[in-house]
């Protein structure tokens, strides 16, 4: 299954959107285009029914790590790439 995602950089400018990919089994993998045109991509993993976390890595360098809360599916989650705070949503 397939879903979007939507997200920012927080006290930023920049701002992505992609989509994560979630397996049956619980885990998957996102990929990430942001407003500045850098590509990020990711795997993560489901802790729970409703927990998951991940580690992202950018073009550009940035490395990163996020956990997220679903519902079915939509959900929310925040993390941190490179020195910044992110937030994203997941879903429509």
């Amino acid at each position: 299954m397939t879903l979007p995602i939507h997200g920012s950089v927080l006290n930023s400018t920049e701002t992505f959107t992609g989509k994560a990919t979630v397996h049956l089994w619980g885990d998957g993998n996102l990929a990430l285009t942001t407003n500045k045109g850098v590509t990020c991509k990711g795997d993560f993993v489901h802790a729970s029914q409703q927990k998951g976390n991940g580690t992202v890595t950018c073009e550009d360098g940035r490395l990163g790590s996020f956990e997220f809360v679903t519902a079915g599916f939509s959900g929310t989650g925040s993390g941190i790439i490179g020195t910044e705070n992110f937030h994203f949503r997941i879903g429509k």
